[in-house]
């Protein structure tokens, strides 16, 4: 039995263009990676940042204020 020259040749390009689309993916997504890594999610506020903006915003009295600051730099939580 004989195969058919254009049947060969047939698969032979698609395997060609099947191992070219596949080698390239994986240098795209390596570039890609390389270039455009992850970024960390932005830092939260510290307690204090949270304290001050309440603060600002009026939702706490300048007693309430300073007594939550005191406490805080009691246990070291203003970093």
């Amino acid at each position: 039995m004989m195969h058919s020259t254009s049947a060969t040749a047939f698969w032979s390009i698609a395997m060609l263009v099947l191992w070219v689309v596949l080698v390239g993916g994986a240098a795209w997504a390596t570039v890609r990676l390389i270039r455009h890594p992850r970024r960390p999610p932005p830092a939260l506020p510290s307690p204090l940042e949270i304290l001050e903006r309440r603060f600002a915003a009026g939702e706490l009295t300048r007693e309430d204020f300073d007594e939550a600051r005191a406490r805080l730099h009691e246990h070291h939580l203003d970093l």
